[in-house]
């Protein structure tokens, strides 16, 4: 008769579970999280464009933003043609990211974001500037439930040679008193813990 080691918990009851998570910190929320955007150094700088809100003004106004994800490239490796198995051979890039910002009537969260895509690309003269320039960064931190003000994250999550892809579009109408929001699409090099 085969014998089975004891698991690590000895019994299955809710107050088990919590003992066990309440060890661990608890549960992470995801309202609990702040963003720090860097832009590129001459953006705020370049004579051509004009107004460029700090972004140190805006980032309290993020809705949402998500984590980037990791995946792995797999193929599938056979042997003896017996059977097939899955393995990876290489971690693919990740699409990017989005920021859901919520605007207010002086409108400097979009306009932050359509001086950077400006700055990328001038529409007036069509001249792209170089990638080394228009890069920036981004810091995503997540705090637990016991912390009152914003430091020490738990998590955080740096973006490395970050900058927009897109603004969505921004529907109005008569009917609807909502409030206005809108999401930036931003690509990056690479992501890590930090």
């Amino acid at each position: 008769m085969t014998t089975v080691a004891n698991p690590p918990y000895s019994e299955f009851g809710i107050s088990e579970f919590i003992s066990r998570v309440g060890a661990k910190g608890y549960f992470a929320k995801r309202n609990r999280y702040t963003v720090e955007i860097t832009p590129p150094s001459g953006l705020l700088s370049d004579p051509n464009i004009t107004g460029t809100p700090d972004p140190a003004n805006i980032q309290f106004l993020i809705k949402a933003v998500s984590l980037p994800a990791r995946t792995s490239g797999t193929s599938t490796f056979r042997y003896g043609g017996k059977y097939g198995m899955e393995v990876p051979y290489e971690v693919t890039p990740s699409e990017g990211v989005s920021i859901t910002f919520l605007e207010t009537d002086q409108w400097q969260c979009r306009k932050f974001w359509y001086n950077w895509l400006q700055y990328i690309q001038n529409t007036d003269s069509y001249n792209m500037t170089y990638y080394d320039k228009f890069k920036g960064g981004l810091k995503i931190s997540i705090y637990n439930d016991t912390q009152g003000e914003a430091m020490n994250p738990m998590h955080q999550v740096e973006l490395i040679n970050v900058w927009p892809k897109g603004i969505s579009a921004v529907e109005l109408g008569w009917e609807n008193a909502e409030l206005l929001d809108f999401t930036v699409d931003l690509v990056f090099k690479k992501w890590e813990i930090v």
